[in-house]
């Protein structure tokens, strides 16, 4: 059975838009996220390069650029609907691009929490995944 993922953006773009996991969506897919993650790695090289540690904003900015540019070639958007994505919900749009990819690719969206920890949740019940604290060997003697 085929995966559908819609966005609800009539309010904005004039229409709801659903796609599904075709072949050419999971490729399109594929590559954003692809793209998505050389761009994190040039923020990282660029703060080496200046001899400092990469700001937490330049990750925000590089995630919001490519999943705005991701769903625009997911959806076949042209330019100035492109541009209307920006005018949209972030959570809606994130939300739309995180569910295409988990559920077409098997793969995460990177996001800040994943980065900072803050706000990440990991089990299914919504819970929170705390850190194991690490186990400690003692002689039993």
């Amino acid at each position: 059975m085929s995966k559908v993922v819609t966005l609800n953006a009539k309010d904005v773009l004039g229409k709801d838009y659903t796609v599904i996991d075709s072949f050419e969506n999971v490729k399109k897919t594929s590559k954003g996220l692809i793209a998505m993650f050389n761009a994190m790695d040039e923020v990282e090289t660029k703060a080496k390069e200046e001899k400092r540690e990469p700001l937490l904003p330049e990750y925000a900015l590089v995630i919001d650029e490519y999943i705005i540019k991701n769903v625009a070639k997911l959806l076949n958007l042209g330019a100035e609907d492109t541009k209307k994505l920006n005018e949209m919900s972030r959570s809606d749009v994130v939300e739309f691009y995180k569910k295409v990819a988990e559920d077409f690719c098997q793969m995460r969206v990177p996001s800040m929490g994943a980065i900072t920890g803050v706000g990440e949740e990991d089990k299914e019940d919504g819970s929170v995944e705390q850190p194991k604290e690490k186990l400690k060997t003692v002689d039993p003697k």
